[in-house]
């Protein structure tokens, strides 16, 4: 009997064609459903969003409607009635101006942040509280800032206050110019000496000699048994700060330490008050032997301060 040996498989025999026609048909079949997958997942998205926007769009005009029928469009919420507390800055004819806000139409209706907007834009003005008051109602609360002298580029202080060309400062040094002049504004003391292009409306006055008169009134305040009453103030120079009182009397305060010069001046102030003289200038700028002018009758005298007015202190 014949055997037949059976050749081994090489590395070199090719495959039946079949097998790759059948692997090929595979990968396309998985490519095409993969395709129809893509396509349903678009459709679906598609679908889906459209929906979602046309409920949504329903459902908007559904609120818009129910809100015009029930606020916007509801008699009893027109307004009838705008209440002010205007701190004395304006008056109720300008801030109706100034907001725009107009009785008759729906509260609703009323822009807020505008007139917000319109009415801190007004220098004179520190704080708005605009309020709803439903139904009819609209509250406006303003708070002012507090003035506490005039500024002027005038170089002494003859001139009268002028609220045309002289404007107001507060603490902080920002400058406003008033629509009403209160009273309490003409016993304000006048700064003069400044420069004249530094000083607008609605714009802080960034200067060091401003500074030292304010300190200096801070200080004079917090010190209501010093005796002064400032009437006016001149910081032209710089280097000082020329006071007249309210009893026309001139003080020289140097422009740094104004607690000890404000000590010296009270005690002097005091031995006028109890010796009935009447001061008329003195120099606080010199620690010892403090320069003093006194005016006893319609006769004006020189003399010095008294030894136990006199600084303690080393020159």
């Amino acid at each position: 009997m014949i055997r037949r040996t059976q050749r081994p498989i090489t590395g070199n025999r090719r495959h039946h064609p079949g097998g790759r026609r059948t692997r090929l048909l595979e990968v396309k079949v998985r490519k095409g459903t993969a395709r129809r997958e893509r396509r349903q997942k678009v459709s679906t998205l598609f679908w889906t969003s459209a929906l979602v926007l046309a409920l949504g769009a329903v459902g908007w005009l559904g609120v818009e409607t129910a809100l015009d029928k029930f606020f916007f469009s509801n008699a009893e919420y027109t307004l009838r009635e705008v209440t002010f507390d205007l701190d004395g800055i304006m008056s109720h004819d300008d801030a109706l101006e100034e907001t725009g806000i107009r009785e008759g139409e729906n509260i609703f209706r009323v822009d807020l942040a505008a007139a917000e907007n319109s009415l801190r834009a007004i220098p004179q003005v520190a704080d708005v509280v605009i309020e709803r008051r439903l139904p009819d109602r609209i509250a406006i609360t303003l708070a002012a800032r507090k003035p506490v002298a005039w500024v002027s580029s005038c170089e002494n202080d003859s001139d009268p206050v002028d609220a045309s060309s002289t404007l107001l400062a507060d603490d902080s040094g920002f400058l406003m110019k008033p629509r009403i002049v209160q009273p309490d504004f003409h016993r304000l003391p006048v700064i003069c000496g400044v420069r004249d292009d530094r000083i607008r409306d609605g714009e802080p006055l960034h200067s060091d000699d401003l500074r030292n008169a304010l300190a200096l009134l801070r200080e004079v305040e917090s010190r209501p048994d010093c005796l002064l009453g400032i009437r006016s103030m001149n910081i032209a120079k710089g280097y000082c700060v020329e006071v007249v009182s309210d009893k026309n009397a001139r003080i020289t305060f140097l422009a740094e330490d104004f607690p000890d010069q404000l000590d010296r001046l009270r005690q002097l102030l005091e031995h006028c008050r109890d010796s009935g003289r009447e001061l008329e200038s003195v120099n606080l700028m010199v620690r010892r032997n403090t320069p003093v002018t006194f005016v006893p009758a319609a006769r004006a005298q020189t003399a010095q301060v008294p030894q136990h007015i006199q600084d303690n202190k080393g020159d």
